[in-house]
């Protein structure tokens, strides 16, 4: 009889274990940890990022076509624009001098997973 009782509770405690659910990630919170992790480890991704924005032209072509978007620094960025009319990396200049437009450019490459990633290779991390 014990082993029956035995039998029936190890039974049980199999079904509700199996019943439970066990809770899923999302891919793009594992990605924004990852980035987060990236950003803690090495605490001078600033100046990273600012290193790479001058030698990557695809980061900068990326870069100002955002601030051209972003409608927050649209305005700023259309002032360089059209005092600025060399190349990428003369607009990319202007840009990290002004503090409003760095801090956008900075934000939108180490909030973003693949273009924080391309940055720290473009620098060899």
């Amino acid at each position: 009889m014990k082993k029956v009782f035995f039998t029936v509770g190890l039974l049980m405690l199999t079904v509700s274990l199996s019943a439970q659910t066990v809770p899923s990630v999302k891919s793009s919170d594992l990605q924004k940890s990852g980035v987060e992790a990236l950003a803690k480890e090495n605490p001078n991704t600033d100046a990273q990022i600012k290193e790479a924005l001058m030698k990557d032209e695809g980061l900068q072509k990326e870069t100002i076509d955002f601030l051209k978007s972003n409608p927050e620094t649209a305005q700023s960025l259309a002032g360089i624009l059209s005092k600025n009319k060399g190349s990428n990396s003369g607009i990319m200049q202007s840009i990290l001098g002004d503090k409003d437009l760095t801090t956008a450019a900075i934000d939108f490459i180490s909030k973003n997973p693949e273009l924080l990633s391309k940055a720290m290779k473009v620098i060899g991390m």
